[in-house]
């Protein structure tokens, strides 16, 4: 899979997953229409899961 050689995803590193979840930044928005059509797909594909 090409997935592993991700140019972006290589950008990650442990020092900056701790940083996010210790300082909870970036903080990002999501307009309430976005977030809603979201909260259905993830919850159809969770109904799937069952």
């Amino acid at each position: 899979c090409a997935c592993s050689e991700c140019p972006y995803m290589k950008m990650n590193t442990l020092e900056k997953l701790y940083n996010c979840m210790l300082y909870e930044q970036p903080e990002i928005l999501v307009p309430e229409a976005v977030r809603l059509k979201a909260y259905e797909s993830v919850a159809r594909m969770l109904e799937l899961s069952k």
